[in-house]
C-alpha cells in the first residue's frame, strides 16, 4: 500500500451500549420519542421487530449479555416500568401488549435446602404467544408460557403453561369463546 493512502477496510459497526441508552433516553419524558427510543435499542443488538415501541426505557438484568436473550416480534407495545430479569432467554410474539409495571422473571431460586434460601439454582424461559395482552403489574414467573390470544388481568402472577385464548384474572381462567 503507498504511503499516504487510507486502508478501505470497514470494520463492523460495534452495538451501541445499553447503558448510553439508558443514560440517554433516562433524560427523556416517558411517552416521548418512542421511535427514537426503540431505534436506539435495536443499535444495542436487541431483536426487536418492526413498529414495536417502548415508552419508556426497560431494565434489562441478567447473566452475560443479557439483550442477547430477547426477541420481540413485530406490532408490540409496552408501558413504562417494564422489568426483564435475562437469565434465560424470554420471547414475545407479534402484536403483543404490555401494561406498566410488568415483570418477566426467568431466575429460579432453590428452597430446598433451610440455611442457604432463595440462593439462584438455575433459570427458564417466558414465552408469550401472537395477540396476547398482559396487564398492568403482573409477574410473569420463570417457565411461563401464554398462549395466543390470552388476556392476563393487571396483578395477576403467573405460573406454568396458560392455553391460547384464555383470560386470566387473580387465579382464575376463563375461556375467552365460552366468556363472550
Amino acid at each position: 500500500m503507498p504511503i499516504g493512502s487510507r486502508s478501505q477496510r470497514s470494520f463492523p459497526a460495534r452495538p451501541l451500549s445499553l447503558e448510553a441508552v439508558e443514560r440517554l433516553f433516562g433524560l427523556v419524558p416517558a411517552f416521548a420519542a418512542a421511535r427514537s427510543r426503540a431505534a436506539a435499542l435495536r443499535a444495542t443488538g436487541l431483536r426487536l421487530g418492526r413498529t414495536s415501541l417502548f415508552w419508556d426505557i426497560p431494565l434489562f438484568t441478567g447473566s452475560g449479555d443479557p439483550i442477547e436473550k430477547l426477541t420481540i416480534g413485530d406490532y408490540c407495545g409496552f408501558n413504562c416500568g417494564c422489568f426483564f430479569e435475562l437469565d434465560d432467554r424470554i420471547t414475545i410474539g407479534d402484536h403483543v401488549s404490555v401494561g406498566h409495571d410488568v415483570m418477566f422473571l426467568t431466575r429460579t431460586y432453590a428452597t430446598t435446602d433451610p440455611h442457604r434460601r432463595g440462593t439462584p439454582s438455575g433459570s427458564a424461559p417466558i414465552e408469550i404467544g401472537d395477540g396476547a395482552w398482559i396487564g398492568a403489574r403482573c409477574t410473569l414467573l420463570p417457565g411461563t408460557s401464554v398462549g395466543a390470544g390470552s388476556v392476563i388481568g393487571a396483578a395477576a402472577v403467573i405460573e406454568g403453561s396458560i392455553p391460547p385464548n384464555v383470560l386470566v384474572t387473580g387465579n382464575r381462567k376463563i375461556s375467552l369463546a365460552r366468556w363472550r
